[in-house]
């Protein structure tokens, strides 16, 4: 077990050998791309992919490497009816969720009716038909003093959340917060997973996920689907993303399921920065120190590298990121260890699936130490992930191979 905390690959994970990597076929000709031609100094080249054309052990070899590989042409595995707003509205919109605002990173105060916050998703008020009825009083108003005839007056919070919605960049993350996104939304759930690419690693009980080497008489950890929603933001200077530069605890997949109309001139529906692992140093060196509360400048996720800071980033640090851009339909795979960050140049619904792979688990180990590092009142000091649970468990089990 000591010996798999400190070397991934004292997991025989096959496709995994001595020396550099094969270059998988399927990625031979990455530079033909049109999102990685004419790429900027500061930038690296993207595993863009088709669905089926990356085996199981070419995934293993660029994972354990930390390549970033997005898997496009997904929504034929989905039934787009499901994500769209109007789905959300009319189903869920009487459910209640914290609402976040991307500028503060301060939560919009009470909870939010669903149906509110995805009313203007798709750019104006074409949903409005589906506010007719009144939605439930519990979840969308307000009782104020009884009528004439001794009943409670109801306000309607809508005029208060359309201006919201109007004035600031919002967005859903995380949600469901605490249920079983497979309880709330079996649907979707169904969907998802029919399209997840690479199972064995990114299913429940994936083989390559160690986080189904636990027993079921254990509580897993909560490695999601959990769903990420947000309006359009801007990455230019001035502009505060949609997601602040972070750090998973886990290897995660995230797939854009819609997404509303595109500013003109916008090269895709959002945009990530995602950072090899070892350049989280010279990131924290440029940030800075903390300067209240402490903490860590990655891990207090309150800093988004606008494009500007990027090209000083690299120009000061020698930083070379991976700039991703995504659509509805394209499944972004994050490695454990990197720093990253998003950017919506359009509203959009995500799910995301995190997973915890062999190939990365170190990566994994030296978080969950940063973590415990942490002041003790610090949202990610937890250990969530179970990592050394995992590892026994794992051990225990073994039969890792990809063969």
């Amino acid at each position: 077990l000591g010996r798999m905390l400190g070397d991934p690959e004292a997991f025989d994970c096959g496709g995994i050998s001595e020396g550099p990597a094969p270059v998988p076929h399927a990625i031979q000709t990455v530079n033909d791309d049109p999102h990685n031609l004419n790429l900027n100094a500061w930038e690296r080249p993207v595993a863009y992919v088709m669905p089926g054309k990356l085996t199981t052990r070419e995934f293993s070899q660029l994972w354990r490497d930390g390549v970033v590989i997005v898997v496009r042409n997904l929504l034929p595995a989905l039934k787009q009816e499901l994500w769209r707003p109007e789905w959300w509205i009319s189903n869920v919109g009487d459910h209640t969720a914290s609402i976040w605002d991307c500028s503060s990173g301060n939560a919009m105060g009470e909870a939010w009716p669903l149906r509110d916050f995805f009313r203007l998703f798709d750019g104006d008020d074409r949903h409005a038909h589906l506010f007719e009825d009144p939605p439930p009083e519990e979840n969308n108003m307000e009782s104020m003093s009884d009528n004439e005839d001794g009943e409670p007056a109801i306000v309607d919070k809508w005029p208060q959340h359309e201006s919201e919605v109007r004035m600031r960049i919002l967005k859903l993350k995380d949600w469901p917060t605490t249920d079983d996104f497979a309880k709330v939304l079996p649907e979707q759930f169904e969907q998802l997973m029919s399209a997840l690419p690479f199972p064995e690693y990114t299913h429940r009980d994936g083989r390559f996920n160690m986080a189904a080497r636990l027993p079921s008489d254990h509580v897993p950890p909560d490695l999601g689907p959990k769903m990420y929603c947000a309006y359009a933001s801007s990455e230019g200077a001035g502009g505060v993303g949609t997601t602040n530069l972070h750090c998973d605890a886990a290897d995660a997949v995230n797939i854009m399921a819609h997404c509303g109309p595109l500013a003109e001139g916008a090269p895709a529906a959002a945009v990530w920065d995602i950072y090899p692992s070892e350049s989280a140093g010279a990131i924290r060196e440029f940030i800075g120190k903390p300067s209240k509360g402490g903490g860590d400048a990655i891990h207090n996720q309150t800093t988004y590298l606008t494009s500007p800071d990027r090209q000083r980033l690299h120009k000061q640090k020698g930083v070379r990121g991976y700039h991703v851009y995504q659509n509805p339909g394209d499944a972004v795979f994050v490695p454990a260890g990197c720093a990253h960050q998003v950017c919506n140049y359009a509203n959009a619904v995500k799910v995301a699936m995190d997973f915890v792979s062999p190939e990365r688990i170190s990566h994994c180990q030296r978080l969950a130490g940063e973590f415990r590092a942490l002041p003790s009142a610090h949202p990610r000091k937890a250990d969530l992930l179970q990592l050394n649970s995992l590892l026994w468990w794992a051990l225990a089990k073994g039969n890792m191979h990809t063969d």
